[in-house]
C-alpha cells in the first residue's frame, strides 16, 4: 500500500482523537488536505495540525471505535521513517504548523509507543525539526517511556473517555478507568518537574447510556483541580458502521459545544460545577449557553452598573468576557462609559450585555429571544473563551 492511501485513511482515523475546538464551529474540512486540522491557539491564532495515527491496528475492543479489534476493516500501519518524512514534505510546503501523533494499539501498548516516540526522534534529530509535536500516550506504557516522549514533545495527552469506571464499562470493556487515571497522574508528575504545554484528556460525549453533563463536568473540574490538566477535550460520539454502536444516535454538536462552554466557566471565570444550570435531568441547556442559563436564574444579582462593578462581577455578565471586563476596568477611571457603542469598542457582545448592565444608571433590555449566529460562537470560542 503507498504512503499516500495510508495517509487518507489514517488521516480519516486521526479525526476521532480531538484536539481542537467543538465540530460545531468547524468549516468544512478541504478535501484535498483532509489530515489537517484547526486548533485554538492563544489569541486569535489557528494552529494547523498534521493529525495522523501511526497504525489503525488495535487490540483494544472499545464498542464505539472503527479501528477496534473485532470489526472488519483494512489494516495498515506508518513505518516511522514513512510518516516522519510524509511530515516533513507537509511541513516544508507550508500546509501545517505542528504533528498530532496517536495510534492504536498494535502487540501491546509499549511496542506501538515506541513507533511513535521513534517517528518523533526522527523528526527531531535527522530533519531537525523543532516545532509543535503532540503525542498520545497509550494506556498501560511504563513511565520510563512516557517521559522520553515527553522529552521530544511540545503536549502529551492520555485519553481518559468517559467520567467514570461505571460509564467506561458501558463503552470498553478492556480499558480501566482507575489505570487510565494513574496514568493521567504520571503524566501530571512528569509535566510538573519539566514543564512543556501542559497535558490534556479526552472524553467522549453520548457513546455512554445515562452520562450526563454533569458528570462530565464534574469529572473535568476535578482534573483540573487534582492535576493541574490544560485542557480537556469533548469528542461528540459519532455512530460507526460494524460496531456495536452503529445504531446510537450521535452527539448533538450544540451537547459538544456546551460542555466546552461550561468547562470555560470553571477554568477562567471561577465558575463551580455545582451552580451551573443543569435541567432536571442533569444536562446544559441547547438553547442557550451556560453563563446566559445562569445568569437568568440568578436575576436578583442584575443588572449590574458597568461603571462601578468589580472585576468578577463583569464576568458574570452575559457578553462580556476577560478581555473586555480587563478593558472596562482600565478605561473608567480615565473616561466613563456613557453608551452601548462604547461598550461594543471595549469588545463586549451588546445584545447579551445590556439585559444584566446598566450604563450610567440607565437599564435598556433588549427583547427577550437573542438568536446568536454561529459566526459570533465562534469569535467569542477564539477570543474570549467565553
Amino acid at each position: 500500500m503507498n504512503s499516500t492511501i495510508k495517509l487518507r485513511m489514517l488521516g480519516e482515523n486521526a479525526r476521532f482523537d480531538v484536539c481542537g475546538y467543538p465540530a460545531y464551529l468547524e468549516k468544512k474540512r478541504s478535501t484535498r488536505y483532509f489530515f489537517i486540522y484547526p486548533a485554538a491557539g492563544e489569541g486569535t491564532k489557528i494552529t494547523r495540525l498534521f493529525k495522523i495515527l501511526q497504525t489503525n491496528i488495535c487490540e483494544n475492543n472499545c464498542l464505539y471505535c472503527m479501528n477496534r479489534r473485532d470489526r472488519n476493516f483494512t489494516e495498515v500501519a506508518f513505518e516511522p521513517e514513512e510518516l516522519s518524512y510524509l511530515f516533513m514534505k507537509q511541513f516544508n510546503k507550508g500546509i501545517t504548523d505542528g504533528l498530532f501523533l496517536s495510534s492504536g494499539i498494535k502487540d501491546s501498548p509499549t511496542k506501538s509507543q515506541e513507533e511513535m516516540l521513534k517517528t518523533i526522534k526522527i523528526l527531531r534529530e535527522k530533519y531537525n525539526y523543532t516545532g509543535y509535536i503532540h503525542c498520545k500516550i497509550l494506556p498501560g506504557v511504563e513511565t520510563n517511556l512516557i517521559r522520553e516522549v515527553h522529552k521530544l514533545s511540545d503536549r502529551i495527552s492520555l485519553n481518559l473517555e468517559a467520567s467514570n469506571e461505571k460509564y467506561l464499562c458501558g463503552i470498553s470493556k478492556d480499558k480501566n478507568f482507575e489505570e487510565l487515571y494513574r496514568g493521567l497522574k504520571v503524566l501530571s508528575s512528569i509535566e510538573k518537574k519539566s514543564p512543556k504545554q501542559g497535558i490534556t484528556t479526552q472524553l467522549i460525549v453520548g457513546a455512554s447510556e445515562g452520562e450526563k453533563d454533569r458528570d462530565i463536568i464534574l469529572e473535568s473540574a476535578k482534573l483540573y483541580k487534582e492535576m493541574g490538566l490544560a485542557r480537556v477535550y469533548y469528542s461528540g460520539f459519532i455512530p460507526v458502521k460494524e460496531t456495536p454502536l452503529e445504531s446510537s444516535s450521535p452527539c448533538p454538536p450544540g451537547r459538544e459545544m456546551r460542555l466546552y462552554q461550561a468547562d470555560f466557566l470553571i477554568r477562567k471565570y471561577n465558575f463551580t460545577p455545582e451552580e451551573l444550570p443543569y435541567d432536571s435531568e442533569g444536562n446544559l441547556p441547547q438553547d442557550k449557553d451556560p453563563k446566559l442559563a445562569w445568569a437568568e436564574k440568578n436575576e436578583e444579582r442584575f443588572p449590574v452598573e458597568v461603571n462601578e462593578a468589580d472585576f468578577e462581577q463583569l464576568l458574570r455578565v452575559p457578553g462580556i468576557g476577560k478581555i473586555s471586563a480587563q478593558r472596562i476596568v482600565e478605561v473608567r477611571p480615565h473616561n466613563k462609559i456613557k453608551t452601548f457603542e462604547d461598550l461594543k469598542r471595549l469588545g463586549a457582545v451588546v445584545k447579551k450585555a445590556r439585559n444584566f448592565t446598566t450604563i450610567d444608571g440607565k437599564f435598556i433590555p433588549q427583547e427577550k429571544g437573542l438568536d446568536l449566529e454561529r459566526k459570533e460562537e465562534k469569535q467569542l470560542f477564539l477570543w474570549e473563551e467565553l
